[in-house]
């Protein structure tokens, strides 16, 4: 089985607005591969990025936020492991 590239967390959430990943990027005005980076990684989501694709899929900005801080925690736990 193939590993997932993007951020599962953050895929979930958007999931949950029913709307199509390409249809989220075309509404955010961003094209998908732009759409697809920020969903690989999240730590590179700006606030004004993530108000947008908030209001686009209708999930709340504090969620959003809480999926860019786990990931950037994660990053963390990874650099100081090494």
């Amino acid at each position: 089985m193939a590993e997932k590239k993007t951020y599962e967390p953050l895929d979930v959430l958007l999931d949950s607005s029913g709307l199509r990943m390409e249809v989220i990027a075309e509404r955010m005005g961003i094209s998908y591969d732009v759409f697809y980076r920020l969903r690989k990684y999240p730590n590179t989501i700006s606030a004004i990025r993530l108000g947008k694709m908030s209001k686009v899929t209708g999930v709340d900005f504090l969620q959003l936020m809480e999926v860019v801080k786990k990931f950037e925690n994660e990053l963390d736990k990874l650099k100081s492991a090494s």
